[in-house]
């Protein structure tokens, strides 16, 4: 390979490797996203996350609260349109013995997941494209688990 191609691809890899540089240290299991119906990302995910080094949790694993959260986030930081998810953000938050003082909610409101035992995956701290990409993902899951908890 000539010097110059070696350098372009070089140059190309750098995008890559600035959006993982932010990947928390705190992180579980990726299979949650790959599949399954409730709170799965889905086959388009497992795609856009082989060989990113990202091991993201599944949102179906996630407290009601922490799920609520997340969906505050979501709607709060435009990544899901339309009234459908503020509705359902209303009226998570109006369900009966919902908590929105403990640190799961107030986790997810800062886009963290927090699966429990200390483990917990920031969508806060992704950059650039793959922050717009897998958010996106997470906040569409997020909204499904979170008509499920109705």
């Amino acid at each position: 390979m000539k010097k110059s191609n070696r350098f372009l691809t070089l140059l190309a890899a750098l995008p890559v490797a600035a959006a993982l540089s932010g990947a928390p240290a705190h992180a579980q299991g990726l299979g949650g996203l790959t599949g399954g119906s409730s709170g799965g990302l889905g086959g388009g995910a497992a795609g856009l996350l082989a060989g990113s080094g990202l091991n993201i949790p599944s949102v179906s694993s996630l407290a009601p609260s922490n799920v609520t959260g997340l969906l505050g986030y979501c709607v709060e930081n435009n990544y899901l349109q339309g009234n459908t998810p503020s509705t359902l953000l209303s009226s998570l938050k109006q369900k009966a013995g919902f908590d929105t003082t403990g640190s799961q909610y107030t986790n997810g409101q800062k886009g963290i997941l927090d699966t429990g035992n200390g483990n917990t995956f920031s969508l806060a701290t992704l950059s650039g494209n793959l922050k717009h990409k897998v958010t996106t993902k997470v906040c569409n899951a997020v909204l499904k688990q979170g008509q499920s908890l109705l």
